[in-house]
């Protein structure tokens, strides 16, 4: 078995912060969420180019919080300079990133939250130009649809299920997962209280 090939990202240095580009042409996938952390050496997508993968490297002296969304593709074509990724500075995105580790750690400490049933590409809307199902605030019941999950371009309704300690029903603290997001089978979903 080979060692997995990998080749750096192209930087591009702009006032707002840094882009990454892409070395060469193929489909781009596995792409990394919004707010990750890039650091050097670290793997911020792949590139498939002829049958061939090749992980995509953040290269030395380059360090930021991803604030580009994910192609709505699982297999992006791009081009030789082609922008994948946008990144902020850290210092300019460290109170974003503060707020989000208290809000995981709001989780961990015992927060009541509604957890993705499976994995795929987690939607707010049924449609587009159709309003979100739930936003925070909104007061959920058992059967309640609040998003869809897609996996290979088919659509599944999220449905509210209390389990493992949730109220039949519920008030929506926080919507966790953003829209359009990968999701993996129990990642959080909803944040909730009582309701």
């Amino acid at each position: 078995m080979s060692a997995t090939e990998a080749i750096d990202l192209l930087v591009e240095r702009g006032a707002g912060g840094l882009r990454l580009l892409s070395p060469d042409v193929g489909y781009y996938t596995r792409a990394v969420d919004a707010g990750r952390v890039l650091v050097p050496g670290e793997t911020a997508g792949w590139l498939l180019t002829l049958g061939r993968a090749r992980a995509l490297t953040v290269p030395a002296g380059i360090t930021g919080v991803v604030r580009s969304a994910r192609p709505e593709r699982v297999h992006h074509p791009v081009g030789h300079g082609d922008v994948l990724v946008e990144l902020a500075p850290l210092e300019t995105a460290g109170a974003e990133l503060a707020h989000d580790l208290a809000e995981q750690a709001a989780v961990e400490a015992g927060a009541l939250v509604f957890r993705s049933p499976t994995a795929g590409r987690f939607w707010h809307r049924p449609a587009p130009a159709e309003p979100p199902l739930v936003e925070a605030g909104a007061r959920i019941e058992e059967g309640a649809a609040i998003g869809l999950i897609e996996v290979m371009k088919t659509f599944a309704q999220v449905l509210y299920r209390p389990a493992a300690g949730l109220p039949a029903r519920a008030r929506v603290v926080r919507v966790a997962a953003a829209d359009g997001s990968d999701v993996d089978e129990g990642d959080v979903l909803l944040e909730l209280e009582p309701g």
